[in-house]
């Protein structure tokens, strides 16, 4: 199943700005839509970056979410097949990286995908052996290079100059990346074949691993499944540093470096920050009842967090959702989640 990757898909599309346009979820349901009870929306799967989002609202609705990866849970929706562990029938997935819009459903049913909420992808560290007693600083060469797999020590150079001189004399850089198909590696690979190809960044911390929910890390990296996998290995391991969204980072505690955004400002995650780099986006509509939110790689505000994608809600079009999502929209800023229109 190919799954969207041309963030230009023109011919299928029409765009609008995002204060322009304000998502109708709903919009033009039928009558005879099924309404699912007021507390009770089935069984999803799908991305890890909305756990905590999900877990907010049991208290809410019932329902049971598999936090399989994006990839798995776009095939576990469109095969209307539950992953292993997840009841049947599947009613809803979650994806941090949108639908192409042709892949089509077991038996051809309807779906709708709707943007959920902002998620900022964060570069999260253990601080065994470090000192960053302000907060690390990271800029664009240096993240790239950490990731790119070009620098392998917290002493190098290019990172003691982010943070006015030194931060640790000899601890490697140990690099936790996801194992799994996921859409937070979307997300960060999208963000780095954009900005790790500008002027300023060296040479060798030139992205060129690809763009997708699986790319071709070193093969040093140390591999985990799931967002909590990923923070999991990062506490265990001197020197870790690793790409976990901020809801998770939050609940399991850890740091996150601020990053240098296209404005030139270092910029910590939060959900305002996120938000920002949300309304630099542009809402495009395409297949029939299908939206995402375009040209995020590298948001121009000032004070827009570099690493920030929308995360996306999609369910069968004969079935009501309005209230789950009105109910999630409301309460993700209190989780680290950005807003979106």
């Amino acid at each position: 199943m190919a799954f969207y990757r041309d963030r230009q898909l023109t011919h299928l599309a029409s765009s609008v700005s995002l204060f322009a346009m304000t998502i109708g979820l709903v919009a033009g349901q039928s009558a005879t839509l099924i309404s699912l009870a007021a507390t009770s929306v089935g069984n999803g799967a799908g991305a890890t970056t909305v756990n905590a989002l999900f877990a907010g609202l049991k208290s809410k609705f019932a329902f049971t979410y598999t936090p399989s990866g994006s990839g798995a849970g776009l095939k576990a929706f469109f095969a209307q097949t539950p992953p292993a562990g997840t009841p049947s029938p599947i009613t809803f997935a979650d994806s941090d990286d949108p639908v192409a819009g042709t892949e089509k459903v077991t038996g051809g049913r309807g779906y709708v995908q709707v943007p959920l909420v902002g998620v900022g992808i964060t570069l999260a560290f253990n601080t065994s052996g470090l000192t960053v007693p302000a907060g690390l600083k990271l800029s664009r060469a240096s993240y790239c290079g950490i990731l790119n797999g070009s620098i392998r020590n917290w002493n190098d150079k290019s990172i003691s100059a982010d943070n006015g001189g030194q931060i640790a004399l000899n601890v490697p850089i140990k690099v936790v990346r996801r194992a799994d198909s996921s859409g937070s590696t979307f997300i960060l690979s999208s963000h780095l074949n954009t900005v790790c190809k500008t002027p300023g960044v060296p040479a060798a911390n030139v992205w060129n691993r690809g763009v997708g929910t699986t790319v071709s890390w070193p093969s040093t990296f140390i591999g985990a499944t799931g967002g909590g996998g990923v923070a999991t290995a990062i506490t265990s391991n001197k020197g870790a540093i690793g790409y976990v969204d901020n809801a998770t980072r939050l609940t399991k505690k850890l740091p996150a470096a601020l990053l240098l955004n296209k404005a030139g400002k270092y910029i910590a995650v939060s959900p305002a920050s996120i938000t920002a780099a949300i309304k630099d986006g542009t809402v495009v509509t395409y297949g029939t009842k299908l939206t995402r939110i375009d040209n995020l790689t590298d948001p121009k505000s000032a004070s827009a967090y570099p690493i920030s994608g929308a995360t996306y809600f999609l369910y069968y079009s004969d079935l009501d959702f309005k209230g789950f999502i009105t109910a999630a929209k409301a309460l993700a800023p209190s989780l680290g989640y950005g807003s979106v229109p």
